[in-house]
């Protein structure tokens, strides 16, 4: 079965190795390269491992976390040293005017629904408190990677011994594919206030 395959091959990694590639996978996210981490996640935590669920799942959390919002300082600290040009500064600014959430919350809720690609350099341009913005990014970090894990863990149990690793397969395409169409309607949703409010200006 092709889940079955998908399960053995990163099982030949190891856990070490499995946490490695999903610190960089995390990181690489963080640092607004798109890596779908939420799949690998999902992937990593139902490969069978010599440590125990509960560890497995704390460890990969933990590591994920740690790795995306380290990436999100690092931005943030690049973008605030070297600077944004002009242009692209005021069409960030520009565009946070049409968020439900344009504060230090946002660094939360992206974690949920992704709307910004860049939250370091929004922190920076946005200039929200630093140390705020990445608390909530912290919590928004750990609410998500802590469903996914808990789904992660107790999903197999619903499922016969047989269809586990498909059915593994499966959750994982839906969850990216939720994780997808809720990014896209909040994007049409800003695209449709940018369309009928070009200008920024308030509606009356």
């Amino acid at each position: 079965m092709l889940g079955q395959d998908i399960i053995s091959f990163f099982q030949g990694f190891g856990p070490f190795w499995l946490i490695v590639g999903f610190a960089l996978i995390s990181f690489l996210d963080g640092f607004a390269i798109p890596t779908l981490p939420e799949a690998w996640l999902i992937l990593i935590a139902l490969t069978p491992s010599s440590i125990s669920n509960p560890t497995w799942g704390i460890t990969l959390i933990l590591v994920g976390v740690a790795a995306a919002v380290g990436a999100q300082f690092l931005l943030y600290s690049i973008v605030k040293k070297v600077g944004m040009p002009k242009r692209v500064k005021k069409v960030m600014n520009h565009y946070m005017k049409f968020l439900i959430v344009s504060n230090e919350k946002l660094a939360f809720v992206n974690w949920l629904a992704p709307v910004i690609p860049f939250t370091g350099a929004f922190i920076a341009v946005s200039e929200w408190k630093p140390k705020l913005a990445f608390m909530y990014s912290t919590i928004g970090g750990f609410t998500k990677m802590t469903i996914l894990v808990l789904i992660a863990i107790i999903f197999p149990s619903l499922f016969s011994t047989e269809s586990v690793a498909d059915a593994s397969i499966a959750l994982v395409l839906i969850v990216l594919a939720v994780s997808l169409g809720v990014s896209y309607i909040r994007y049409k949703r800003i695209e449709g206030r940018l369309t009928e409010n070009p200008n920024g200006a308030e509606k009356k």
